[in-house]
This record gives C-alpha cells, structure tokens and sequence, in this order.
C-alpha cells in the first residue's frame, strides 16, 4: 500500500483566498442506510444544510431526489459542482446483478488457468480463449483468429449483453485488442470494453477481470447517471456532475460512464476524504460507523492511502486504483441475535431497527408497547422480528405466481407484520415454512429486529426514532433468557467497541508492516493479546495499546462508538462538524487527478538493440536509454495535464516518477487540480 505523494497543502485554501463570490456546491452520497446530501459554499466550507433520506434500492435516483429537495436549494444558478458518491457499482458485483457479458481471451494459456482454477475470478461464466496475443517484448505470438471470435460472438450474442477483450501482454502491445473491437462492432452494437484501456498490469488474470466487470456495469452507471441528470434538471440544476472514484478523486460523469468500474468502494473512499476535509488534519485514522459496516482508511500527508494490490470485490481481484480500506460488517443496524444467556451475534446481516420501523408505522410501536402483556408461555423471538413489503413486485417476477409466496406479499402489502402473527395467520409453526429467504434476498420482503441502533435509543444515547418501543423490545428479548436488559446492552456495546478497535488494530499494523502480516491473526497468543489489551484482565502482565494517528469519527455514532476506540488506542479523537454526512462532503471536497503511464521496455534481436516507449497504443523507439525515459515523461506528464483539464480540473499541477518493474520500467504522471466551478453542465 502507497501514501499518494502530493502537495500537503489544501487545495481549497488557495479558493478561500482568491475567491470572492458566493459559490455553492452539492455533495450527495448513496450509503447502505442512508442517502446524505449537503449544499455548501465552496469558498468558506461552510455547510449552509444537510439532509438524510433512506437509500432505496430498488431505484438509487429516488433518494437522490428525495434529498435534493430536501436541501430546498434556493438559487440553483448559483450551484457550481454537483458531486456523487455512489454504491451503485459496489452493490450490483456484490449482489451478482451485473449484466451478462461474454470475455474474449487472446492469446492466454488455457491450460495453465484452469490448473490453477484462475478462470474463476474473470467476473463472468462466458468466456473463450482465442490465438493471438503478444510476448514480453511487445511482439506478435500469432495473429488473432477473427474468424473464429466472431463466430463464437455471433454463437452467444443472443445470451450476452457487452463483451470484454483482454489481449496477453496488451499494454505493450494493444493491436490485437483493437483489431478484434473493430471486427465485433461489424456485428453487433452491444458495448465493448478493452482491458489495456482500463489498465496497464501485467497480471492478465487481473486486467481480463476489470475488463469484465467494466463491461457488465457500463449500461447500468449510464441508466444511473442519465436519471440523475434528468433529475437535476427538473430541479434546475445546471452545474457540472462529478462522481467520485475508489481513490476518492472525482472524474467528470462521462468518464463514469465508460469506466463505471473505477467507482468501486467510492463511498468509503468519500467518507475519508470529508473526514480529512471536516477535520483540516492531514495524517489521522478515518473510522465511519455506517447502517451497515463500519469502514476505515489512513490519511498520510494529505492524502488517503491507496492499496498497491488494486481493489477486491467479493473474491475477484481487480486492478482498480481504490482507497486502501478496511471493513468490519458491524454497524448500527447490523442484526442482534441472542443465541443464549451467554451467546449473542451483532451482524453480518442488516436490518431496519425497530425503533425506526416503530416511528415509521404506528401500529407496530403499539404492538411493541404492548409486547409485555403476552404471558410467558406464549412469548418467542419472533414477536420482535417484523417483516414488511420493502417494494413492489413486477408481474413477471416468480414470486407473484407462487400460492405461498404470493400470501406473504399481499399480507406485507398492508403494513409490516411480526413473523408471530405470521405464523399465526398463515396456520404455519416455525419461520422457515414461509420460505421467505428467496424474498428477503431479491429486496422484497424488508426484515426489522433488534440492532444497535435500538440499543442507543434504549439507553438515551439517541434520539431519533421510537425510544420507547427499542426499550420494549430489549426487555422483550432479555426476558426469553432470563437477562437483565442493562447488563445486556452493556455487553452489546463492549462487544461492538472490542471488534471496531480489534480491525483498527490490524489495519494500522499491517499498514505499518508494508502488508506483510496476514490480513487476519490466528492462534491462542493473537487471541490473548488482544482481548489483554482491550478488558486488562491479567493479573501478572499489562498490555497497552497506542497509535501514533489521532482518530477523526464519522457518522452519526461517532460520538459514542469512535470515541470509546480511540480511549482503547490510547489515541486523540476528533470529531469535526457535521460528521453525520461526512461521507457527502467528500463527494465535493476531492480533487480531479488524471494518471497517465508509459511503459519503457528494452527490446532485443541479433543485429539491434532498442529502447521502446509504449503509451496509448503508440510505440516509439530510441536507441539510448535516457533519451527514452525523457521522451517518456514529457509525453505522459503533457497529456496527464490536458487530460486533466478537460476532466474538468482548474490549473493542475503535474507529478512524474519513475517506477522500476523487472526489465518494465513505468513512468508515471500524474495531474492534480481543484474541480472548476460552472454554471453550466461539463
């Protein structure tokens, strides 16, 4: 893992200085609970309102909207840069709705990825391999069998929705990519990727996979994007859209468009950004306590961390240049499961809290409030579990012809119901005959139990739903095993600060290891060494911990949760303003930042000795070495900086190194700039 080296100075400080007019900005972020939005003066930093909306997955654009209009923006001629982070990309490959793609490999060993099971991270099941590709001199292995690619395309077109090319050796070498794009587009209009144009690793498996993943997203970020637009529109905004990407930099939406992928783990990413933002501290710990998981990244001079290895989606390996981030599955609406009087889970599922179900339906509060009425005998987990409708189903989907099924949703359809009196009305005598975890997976049928947020709100530490009926449930619940609701919630919260300061241990250890611990410790010694350093229960020996980063808190139980973790680290907390909606700041408070990078390889024969310069699809040779590399970096640093300016960065400065990769060496250049504020759509 890298610290991005960049200035430390702010960029917005040179905008404070020189800007005098009253120039706006909205930020908004699609999280797992929450859709946050937040409209600010760009020159000042000042947050004039914030809003939070729930995120709706069926359709993300509602949200926004929702919390557009509840920023009730006055004047929108005067918002000059609208900003999006989005969990769109992230949740569609996590949840396996990407759309269907067919991968044309060129050139790859079949043979020695399916003897390592390699074709199990290409991100899709329909894939071939075809001859061609090149070798590590950037020369020609064969040329590629057009014939036979465009029967197989032709063969599977009917089931594939875009197509993916990965060339062995591509980024040296990317004529037969090309090649092969231009003889598919005879045929068919689905949309093609190339895996040299997102990435220019060697690790082919890595770049077939990005490829994939590109292509399966790239109609959906349109459908997405072109809905914001609409939605902007209507509302009368006319500045330019930027989303964020994995690294927490922003990229103009039509970038968005053609490289959804890059927009893997941007609302993590964002949420780090507008911690550093909010807190003006330019090294510290980003821990935010989310709905869902509570996600955490390092801030080094300035900059966020970024992971060398490429961003990780589920099992597959991509070359993604994403925020290194670290994320525990506990978060405040994370599902609590009291197994027995010793034995209780926090987590991994999510579910609404009670508390907030109860506010939202006044029926269920009164159900709740009345909870301690039912005799002993007849009381059971299931009178604190509800379900509800949490969208409407389509005609066609199977659940509507299926009797039972189809029982369910028209009961959910009026209001949320317990699965007690579920049971009950369905003359059925244990959950798992309503076969709802089909249901409950596709989104439709919506689960509420007991979570932590209910927790804080029993103990008065939150305020913003249904008290009283998180109490009712809690004593429900401890009254099954005969526990006392005080010491239980007690154990919850010491359980979840123990977990949140475990994982902050090892992200900032293996960071400080260069990676090279094991992304888990096993053994007696960890398990020991942890739990001393956390409950001091030794009587011989005292174990403190102590980081050298102070924490900044983000979200809404910063306050409580953070704070206890940074006490545990013996560390500085900070909690800056409005950590609530952190992560929509960040949607706006990154810079633009362009990367353009020339390969440099050494290419021999009998009678000649060359150096050659390969940058996008161009090759050039020299005959010396540091004539080469010059060339190099002026080529890469020039473009980086047009390319940046007409991503929307305002006078970007421009960064080259140099990186030495076996016989490759790979100059890197970098442009950095400050988003420019327009009226008018970029």
């Amino acid at each position: 893992m890298t610290a991005l080296k960049l200035s430390t100075r702010n960029p917005w400080d040179q905008i404070i200085k020189t800007d005098n007019e009253r120039d706006y900005v909205v930020g908004i972020d699609t999280g797992g609970t929450y859709t946050d939005g937040v409209l600010m003066d760009y020159r000042t930093r000042e947050i004039l309102v914030s809003a939070k909306t729930l995120t709706t997955y069926e359709n993300l654009t509602t949200g926004i909207i929702k919390v557009l209009k509840k920023l009730s923006i006055q004047n929108p001629s005067q918002v000059k840069l609208v900003g999006i982070s989005s969990t769109l990309a992230t949740n569609f490959i996590a949840e396996g709705n990407t759309k269907q793609v067919g991968l044309i490999l060129i050139g790859y060993d079949r043979e020695l990825i399916e003897s390592y099971d390699l074709d199990a991270r290409f991100a899709t099941d329909s894939f071939a391999y075809f001859k061609g590709g090149h070798n590590a001199q950037g020369e020609e292995q064969c040329p590629p069998d057009l014939e036979e690619i465009l029967s197989w395309v032709e063969d599977n077109a009917a089931n594939l929705e875009a197509l993916a090319i990965s060339s062995y050796f591509s980024p040296l070498n990317p004529d037969h990519e090309e090649k092969v794009m231009r003889a598919v587009r005879e045929i068919t209009d689905m949309p093609v990727v190339l895996g040299h144009q997102l990435s220019t690793t060697l690790d082919s498996i890595k770049r077939a996979t990005t490829a994939s993943l590109n292509a399966s997203l790239v109609a959906v970020m349109h459908e997405f994007i072109q809905a914001v637009k609409s939605s902007l529109k209507d509302l009368g905004l006319k500045a330019p859209l930027m989303i964020v990407k994995g690294d927490g930099s922003l990229m103009p939406y039509t970038e968005a468009e053609q490289k959804p992928v890059e927009t893997i783990l941007s609302g993590p990413a964002a949420s780090a950004i507008g911690g550093r933002f909010l807190s003006g501290r330019d090294g510290a710990l980003v821990i935010d306590v989310g709905g869902t998981t509570t996600d955490m990244a390092l801030i080094e001079n300035g900059n966020i961390t970024v992971s060398d290895e490429g961003a990780r989606v589920g099992n597959m390996d991509t070359s993604v240049q994403a925020a290194r981030i670290r994320t525990v599955c506990i978060g405040c609406d994370s599902r609590i499961d009291i197994i027995s009087e010793k034995e209780f889970h926090v987590g991994p599922s999510r579910v609404v809290p009670l508390s907030r179900l109860a506010a939202m339906h006044p029926r269920v509060e009164e159900k709740l409030l009345n909870l301690e009425k039912k005799r002993r005998n007849e009381k059971s987990r299931n009178d604190i579990e509800y379900w509800f409708l949490a969208r409407e189903v389509n005609e066609d989907e199977p659940c509507a012809a299926h009797p039972l099924e189809k029982a369910l949703v028209d009961i959910l359809a009026q209001e949320p119901v317990s699965v007690a009196e579920l049971l009950d009305r369905m003359k059925l005598n244990h959950p798992v005959q309503l076969n709802a975890q089909d249901l409950i997976l596709k989104r439709i049928v919506g689960v509420s139990t007991l979570t932590p947020t209910d927790i804080l709100h029993a103990r008065g530490e939150l305020d913003l739903d249904s008290a009283e009926a998180a109490r009712k449930a809690l004593q429900h619940a401890c009254s099954l095993h005969d526990l006392d609701p005080r010491e239980f919630s007690a154990g919850i919260m010491e359980h979840i600060v123990f977990r949140m300061t475990r994982e902050t241990f090892i992200f900032l250890a293996r960071h400080g290891n260069a990676g090279k611990l094991p992304e888990e410790p096993d053994g007696e010694w960890a398990d020991w060494f942890f739990e001393e350093g956390f409950f001091k229960q030794d009587s011989c020996i005292n174990i403190n911990f102590s980081s050298r980063f102070p924490v900044i808190g983000i979200g809404a139980p910063a306050q409580i949760f953070v704070r206890l973790v940074a006490e545990k680290l013996n560390s500085g907390f900070v909690l800056p303003d409005h950590p609530e909606v952190a992560n929509a700041v960040g949607a706006v408070a990154g810079s633009v930042i362009v990367d353009k990078e020339a390969l440099i390889y050494l290419k021999e024969s009998d009678s000649s000795r060359s150096y050659i310069v390969q940058f996008e699809g161009e090759k050039t040779a020299f005959k010396d070495a540091e004539e080469a590399m010059a060339f190099a970096e002026r080529k890469a640093g020039r473009t980086a900086r047009i390319a940046a300016e007409e991503a929307g960065a305002d006078n970007p400065g421009v960064k080259v190194n140099r990186k030495i990769e076996g016989t490759l060496q790979r100059i890197q250049a970098r442009a950095v700039g400050n988003p420019k504020l327009s009226e008018q759509f970029g």
